[in-house]
């Protein structure tokens, strides 16, 4: 399934602002993230970093992901 996804801060420097990644059936958050290193080795080692949500809430490795639903990967955040 082709699924569009938004990056945000450091993500959106290196790879742009969406890009389309191909995930092999059933497609879950953590094949999602497995594409997305495979396409942009230059984040393989962030994976287990990155957060990923999906229509707006965060998202685990094992959750499902469905066609339409909008997608979102960016990197831990922090405040003050």
């Amino acid at each position: 399934m082709r699924v569009q996804v938004q990056l945000f801060a450091s993500l959106r420097e290196h790879a742009g602002d969406t890009i389309v990644l191909d995930v092999p059936e059933p497609v879950t958050v953590g094949r999602l993230l497995q594409c997305f290193a495979e396409e942009h080795p230059y984040f393989k080692s962030a994976l287990p970093h990155l957060n990923v949500a999906v229509d707006l809430n965060y998202a685990r490795a094992d959750d499902p992901i469905r066609p339409g639903q909008e997608v979102a990967i960016f990197p831990p955040v922090s405040g003050g």
